[in-house]
């Protein structure tokens, strides 16, 4: 079972960096809490914290970890609120709960991500600042680097502007796999990395956390067309079909059911194999992985 500890910890850090809401912007703030605090599993940041005390050992220190773990949560929330914007999937739903959108329009909608994705850095520099120790300084600034590449153009943003591009047009296996690299595998990935450079990670240990992540992003990412085919509205907490909805091709439409289910099995156990070669009981992690792809909402 996943460790409820770590979530419950998890939890309260992500909330210790959230904004008061009590200025006359208390809107947008307001919605950008609200979206993160409405149910998220929290993987992301459950990988990096399994993946950095694993590495870390006795040099453990939440204080380190703390500011990117809010950070990359964030990050993952403003790309939802975006995501259910009429503008790309034009979705009521998530998590079974009004889409931000819905709940407090599309313009605060829009400013409520954008917000998140610079309070995740700001966070995190703000904590650079009081950091004195040169080694895990220089360690917190590759992380911020690789945080930051995997949200931008060559990251899941990148990812995203493809997708949107090829809504309702003929995409090939090829142009699929670039478009889960970048969309849904650049964030899991760096969830893996930046866990690993934080702790002090060798490079060949960097490398192979790196490929572990981005097989665990193509996996989850086919599982979430899957379920899009065949969950239940009401167990998924958000619209079925949406894919179909919003003539977007699918793993599933390309290779099929089975298929899909099939690699599914095969890049989990490939990123287990990469895991097994770092460092540290990646015991916890492998535990999330294995929940990630064989999910049902």
């Amino acid at each position: 079972m996943m460790n409820k500890d770590s979530l419950s910890k998890i939890e309260k850090l992500i909330e210790s960096f959230f904004y008061n809401e009590d200025e006359l912007n208390k809107n947008v703030i307001k919605a950008s809490n609200e979206a993160i605090r409405n149910g998220g599993k929290r993987l992301r940041p459950l990988i990096m914290f399994e993946t950095y005390k694993a590495i870390s050992g006795d040099e453990y220190s939440e204080e380190i970890i703390a500011p990117f773990l809010a950070a990359i949560e964030m990050i993952h929330t403003f790309s939802l609120i975006h995501d259910d914007l009429p503008a790309m999937d034009n979705d009521r739903l998530r998590r079974g709960k009004p889409t931000t959108w819905v709940s407090y329009g599309e313009d605060m909608a829009i400013l409520a991500g954008d917000m998140l994705s610079v309070q995740a850095f700001e966070i995190i520099s703000k904590k650079m600042q009081e950091t004195d120790d040169f080694n895990i300084l220089k360690r917190m600034s590759r992380a911020m680097y690789t945080l930051a590449r995997a949200t931008g153009a060559f990251g899941m943003i990148g990812g995203q502007c493809v997708d949107v591009e090829y809504s309702g047009k003929k995409m090939t296996e090829e142009v699929m796999k670039y478009t889960y690299a970048l969309k849904t595998g650049a964030l899991l990935a760096a969830s893996f990395v930046v866990g690993g450079i934080l702790a002090g990670a060798s490079e060949t240990e960097v490398r192979l956390l790196k490929k572990a992540g981005s097989y665990v992003g193509e996996a989850f990412q086919i599982r979430d067309d899957y379920l899009d085919i065949v969950a239940d509205e009401k167990e998924l907490g958000k619209p079925t079909h949406s894919d179909e909805k919003n003539l977007k091709i699918t793993y599933v439409n390309i290779v099929g059911t089975d298929e899909s289910l099939r690699r599914i099995v095969s890049l989990s156990e490939n990123a287990k194999k990469c895991l097994s070669e770092v460092r540290g009981d990646m015991s916890s992690v492998v535990e999330i992985i294995d929940m990630m792809v064989n999910r049902t909402s």
